[in-house]
């Protein structure tokens, strides 16, 4: 997904925020000309990530902190852990325990600062309606078919905190066939190798670092034995809208599970803010002249953040 006049604002939101929690008032105004000035000339070809990655390289730079968000994602991860067992009891009384852990997996995700920006956030009001609500955009009955019939299935974590709900959905689908992958780096509150493993995920299946240095997970930026295991398993599994932005161009199928959190995400998957989705982006078209994908993931473009 390319970046769009919004997103600006958020990302202009996103840095404040940052530099008034980790900078003094001379290192802040100068890391807001750092982003101005990276904002005025940014290649919007790039998804937003592409650019945040590039803010909070600088912030751990100025200030010297590797990971401003230690403490709230720490509080998070412990918050969802202490949900765990009611949420393991919620899907083994469930008629449909496939589609109560899968809908919790989305509850999960409002853990995100990147779009929301507060802290502030009811786990507990977001599980009652995840629980609740319809999907918006609903191909629950595609992904459950699929994951039956396949032996390796990718599965793209988010948010520190939204690890814990994501572990009970692949408790439910079989860990034994789940590689879950991470952050490469402390960004935002995105999850890590660290964050996975504080909450037990290495003990549930598999997990990885993807390589990536962004909120999301630009295959430009990924590891090559990421690239590998990304064109290799036979699903994908994409929690979060960073994920969405930064994967929605790559050439292979895969199931985006998300709540939308934002307007641009609104108007690009065609569901209102705060629906639940679980959306399938098929494989690319094949030009059978020359046996490529007529769609291919974009390449990042160079801009003077680098």
């Amino acid at each position: 997904m390319k970046t769009y006049i919004e997103c600006l604002a958020c990302l202009v939101r996103q840095a404040i925020d940052i530099a008034n929690a980790n900078l003094d008032e001379e290192k802040r105004e100068g890391f807001m000309r750092f982003v101005l000035k990276g904002l005025s000339t940014f290649d919007y070809r790039n998804s937003p990530p592409m650019m945040a990655r590039q803010m909070y390289g600088r912030i751990r730079e100025l200030s010297g902190i590797d990971d401003p968000y230690k403490d709230i994602k720490k509080h998070y991860n412990d918050k969802a852990l202490q949900m765990y067992r009611g949420l393991k009891d919620t899907v083994n009384k469930s008629p449909d325990p496939f589609e109560t852990a899968l809908r919790l997996a989305i509850a999960g995700n409002i853990i995100d600062f990147g779009a929301g920006g507060g802290h502030d956030i009811s786990l507990d009001d977001t599980v009652k309606h995840a629980l609740r609500d319809p999907f918006a955009i609903d191909f629950s009955h595609d992904l459950r078919s699929e994951l039956e019939g396949a032996s390796t299935v990718l599965y793209i974590g988010d948010n520190a905190g939204e690890v814990v709900f994501d572990r009970i959905f692949i408790e439910e689908i079989g860990p034994e066939k789940v590689t879950f992958v991470t952050r490469d780096i402390p960004i935002i509150n995105d999850v890590t190798i660290e964050d996975a493993t504080y909450v037990g995920m290495d003990k549930v299946c598999k997990v990885v670092s993807s390589g990536s240095t962004a909120p999301g997970t630009p295959l430009e930026i990924c590891s090559e034995d990421f690239k590998d295991m990304f064109l290799s398993s036979d699903i994908v599994i994409s929690k979060g809208q960073g994920n969405f932005e930064t994967l929605s161009s790559a050439s292979r199928e895969i199931f985006f599970v998300l709540m939308v959190k934002c307007p641009v995400i609104s108007r690009e998957i065609g569901a209102e803010v705060g629906s639940l989705v679980v959306l399938k982006k098929p494989s690319p078209t094949v030009d059978s002249d020359n046996d490529k994908p007529i769609e291919e993931s974009i390449d990042v473009h160079p801009n003077v953040m680098e």
